[in-house]
């Protein structure tokens, strides 16, 4: 398993880094104020930009997480993704496009950049002796942007141990992965008899990347496919209703259980078909039709020298 994981996978690194629009604050900013000693409370930060302009950046680098999180899987607190190799041409394309919006909204940040902050001094006079000597320039905060990603090819490690460790942490950062959204699901759908594209989005979102990356382990492909039986019920119109909907939250019961996804991994590894469980009393249906079942996380502490 862990060769099939490496053989498959690409490994990407994104590093995004913004400006703050903010500085440190000092005691000496406030110009000898009586303060409580530092034992007691520490000094926080000033802001020298207002964070208002700062959005349009702040927001594309959250696109770039949100589409990353859709196809890959995060290790490492986000300095590490792997995702299916076969996609790769995707997420070059993908990331060249954040990217260029990214600078886009550099510029335009920069080009405003003395008229916003005379601005702020302006709303802000009776602390513009605490702001204007941390003040920065267009130069200088370029300096402090960067988007960038690189990818590589991940190889078995001559370190048995260490294989074996990164393809656990895989596993087990998928595995929470899953139980985190199905748990947020389940709250969605418990209490519905009809459940719309916009109700569903996340879980089919969910299965499509669990189908991508079913190379991780056999039992994510197992859970992949339990997902997308129920999700075909759905009509011409991308409703899944009826007992389609109790069905689905049934089995987002399952899958928000640590216990069970590691249930349904073992059942998998040795070669068995995991039984999902759909027989608890549908509330307010009066004789439901039986329907087919569907067929079918710690992470060590890197060295920060890694990346």
């Amino acid at each position: 398993m862990t060769e099939q994981i490496f053989d498959q996978s690409i490994g990407l690194v994104l590093y995004i880094k913004l400006w703050a629009g903010s500085k440190n604050l000092k005691a000496e900013d406030l110009q000898g104020s009586q303060l409580p000693p530092e034992e007691l409370v520490s000094l926080g930060s000033k802001r020298i930009h207002d964070k208002r302009a700062l959005k349009p950046i702040q927001a594309v680098r959250t696109k770039t997480v949100n589409y990353l999180e859709s196809i890959a899987v995060s290790l490492y607190s986000g300095k590490v993704w792997l995702l299916p190799e076969n996609c790769i041409d995707e997420v070059e394309i993908a990331l060249s496009g954040f990217a260029t919006e990214f600078d886009t909204a550099v510029n335009h940040f920069l080009g405003n950049f003395h008229a916003q902050q005379q601005q702020w001094l302006e709303q802000n006079k009776q602390w513009a002796f605490i702001l204007e000597p941390y003040l920065e320039t267009p130069d200088s905060v370029k300096k402090k942007i960067r988007f960038q990603w690189r990818t590589f090819r991940m190889a078995s490690a001559n370190d048995n141990t260490l294989a074996e460790t990164v393809t656990e942490d895989v596993t087990h950062s998928l595995l929470k992965e899953v139980s985190c959204l199905a748990a947020e699901a389940y709250e969605t759908l418990k209490d519905r008899d009809r459940a719309t594209p916009k109700n569903l989005q996340r879980i089919d979102r969910l299965a499509s990347k669990l189908r991508g990356l079913s190379f991780v382990d056999p039992g994510v492909g197992v859970i992949a496919r339990e997902l997308s039986g129920i999700l075909e019920s759905r009509d011409a119109d991308g409703v899944l209703g009826g007992s389609d909907v109790f069905y689905m939250a049934r089995l987002l019961v399952q899958l928000k259980s640590p216990t069970v996804l590691e249930e349904i991994l073992d059942a998998a590894r040795k070669g068995y078909q995991y039984q999902f469980t759909y027989d608890a009393v549908q509330p307010q249906a009066e004789s439901p039709a039986p329907r087919p079942k569907p067929k079918p996380a710690k992470q060590p502490h890197l060295p920060d020298v890694w990346f």
